[in-house]
């Protein structure tokens, strides 16, 4: 039976995902994130962006519900043989099976059993693992084929294991190849409580549902063949500490015509994968949570440049308002089919390829972004900053709006180039604190060009040639200072009182855009206290109309394996 199921963010932000069981009733209020806010430059946030792209809706109750009445529970002790107290459970050698509606608390250990949830379509099935070691030598460890809902609890102070068969795995329906997962639930599964569990899938997934997941609490270490965390249809997290190795996916959704969103709330995650850290068939909306993910191929880096190997990716857009993220990826560390919205958080990424990759618009009102190495840093067909601290290294451009693809393009590592100019095509950037380190063009719109607030500050180094601002449709910015000089990173540099910067890397030309520079008025800059030189503010833009336009957008598509 099809339900809604609901995630509430707390605090500034609530997303919503569509799902399948019991539909609640309750009802929770929308509060607008990002209210308008002056950055040190005086720019406010863009209140354009205030709602997600994702129609909130409210959270089931019965989902964060762990608790358990321990009187009417049935009992199951699991060991050389098993022990049952109480009614709705079957077993039949090795293999416990719940039958009805209720709540069941399994303890003990077996080193080749399983625990079947086969009851009715409406019932509702509460797992509680209270001290649990499950271990299935030929199969899932856990596996409901049927049911409501199946809410596995964690219970508090209890360390729980769940291993399948691994190589001597063999699927209990070969038709429809299930279950896939140690963990397996045909229907909705939720788990909560605030024990530990450890999944160890050496067959295939570790936690996995062919309909929707939510993850309410608790500590979870998974090692998986395939993904870590699948949700067929949705992933809903809300909190827990995540610890996942996986040989593809990290977090993945797949079924994009039901939902496909990966929702997270909050919650400690460390991801190690194969392929993508967290991969949604459709959006994917953070509010919170603290992020360290590592994604692509082995430690020598030897990938499959046809393989998807991002950081943060999102089929549909992508909404992060809150968290702390640090993302090594072989690919783009964050990247979107559609849009991205970022409001806010603090950034580290290291890409292979691109740091910020939207196939349609990447808009930025809010957050700390450092981006220390990429083939490009932030890139879209239309590139919107408001606010926020950016700072970017790059082999290609800093900030790069293009549209169009061309195979025969060569650029970043996986994919192919976005190059094509185009009125649609740009970049406007009203504030926030922006430094762009790069060997080729440090903004390069490759439409229009806008900057009408902000501090920017564009630096190119030695190893290419290219322009600090370079656009092909014409734009306008605010006054800036463009100059040459063979600098070294750890150098002070200066514009009197009104700017300051220790430099990240080598520099052989700049830019400087930043408050209190006049069109036409000459200002002395300084290295380490010296004058360098004396420069006349200009409103030209440096590469306007016939510079070098065809770097473009290294970014892919993605896709990646299933």
């Amino acid at each position: 039976m099809k339900k809604l199921i609901s995630l509430l963010i707390i605090g500034a932000l609530i997303f919503g995902l569509a799902g399948c069981g019991k539909q609640s009733s309750a009802s929770d209020t929308t509060s607008t994130p990002n209210e308008s806010a002056s950055d040190n430059n005086g720019a406010s946030s863009d209140s354009s962006v205030s709602n997600p792209p994702v129609a909130p809706v409210s959270v089931s109750n019965d989902d964060k519900d762990s608790s358990w009445n321990e009187a009417t529970a049935t009992k199951i002790v699991l060991g050389d043989s098993i022990s049952v107290n109480g009614s709705g459970v079957t077993v039949k050698g090795n293999v416990v099976t719940v039958t009805t509606a209720g709540t069941y608390v399994v303890s003990g250990t077996t080193a080749n059993g399983q625990i079947v949830v086969d009851a009715a379509t409406k019932d509702e099935v509460q797992l509680v693992l209270n001290g649990a070691q499950i271990t299935n030598k030929s199969g899932a460890a856990i596996y409901a084929p049927q049911c409501d809902n199946l809410k596995v609890t964690l219970a508090a102070g209890t360390q729980n294991t769940l291993a399948d068969g691994g190589s001597a795995f063999v699927y209990t329906d070969t038709a429809n190849e299930e279950p896939n997962a140690a963990l397996f639930s045909k229907d909705s599964l939720t788990i909560n409580g605030t024990g530990t569990l450890t999944v160890t899938a050496g067959f295939n997934n570790g936690i996995g549902t062919k309909d929707n997941l939510v993850i309410v609490s608790g500590s979870i270490v998974v090692h998986a063949a395939n993904h870590g965390i699948r949700g067929n249809d949705s992933v809903a997290i809300l909190g827990g500490n995540f610890n996942i190795t996986a040989g593809n996916d990290g977090i993945q959704t797949s079924n994009a015509e039901e939902s496909g969103t990966i929702d997270i709330a909050d919650g400690t995650f460390k991801i190690v994968a194969v392929h993508d850290g967290i991969q949604s068939e459709n959006g994917l909306l953070i509010a919170g949570g603290v992020f360290d993910i590592k994604s692509g191929g082995d430690t020598t880096g030897a990938t499959d440049t046809s393989d998807s190997y991002k950081g943060l990716k999102a089929a549909g857009d992508m909404d992060i308002s809150a968290g702390t993220f640090v993302i090594n990826g072989a690919d783009d560390t964050i990247h979107s089919n559609g849009n991205i919205t970022i409001r806010g958080g603090d950034f580290t990424l290291s890409s292979g390829d691109d740091g910020i990759h939207a196939d349609n618009a990447l808009t930025i009102s809010g957050g700390s972004i450092n981006v220390t190495k990429s083939y490009e840093g932030l890139e879209g067909t239309n590139v919107s900053i408001s606010s926020g601290t950016i700072v970017v290294h790059s082999t290609d451009d800093g900030i790069n709006a293009a549209g169009g693809t061309n195979a025969n393009v060569g650029g970043g590592r996986y994919g192919n180039d976005h190059f094509a100019a185009g009125s649609s095509v740009g970049i406007t950037i009203s504030g926030g604190v922006i430094t762009l380190y790069t060997t080729s063009d440090g903004i390069d719109a490759n439409g229009t060009l806008t900057v009408t607030g902000g501090t920017i500050a564009v630096f190119i180094g030695a190893t290419r040639d290219g322009d600090a601002t370079d656009v092909d449709n014409g734009g306008t910015i605010r006054p800036a200072l463009y100059g040459t000089a063979n600098l070294s990173a750890g150098a002070k540099m200066a514009v009197g009182d009104l700017w300051s910067l220790t430099l990240e890397s080598n520099v052989t030309s700049y830019c400087l855009m930043i408050p209190g520079v006049v069109n036409g008025q000459s200002y002395k800059i300084t290295v380490n206290g010296t004058a360098l030189a004396t420069v006349t503010a200009t409103t030209t833009i440096q590469g306007m109309m016939g510079g070098r336009n065809a770097g473009g957008m290294g970014g892919s598509k993605g896709g990646g394996r299933r």
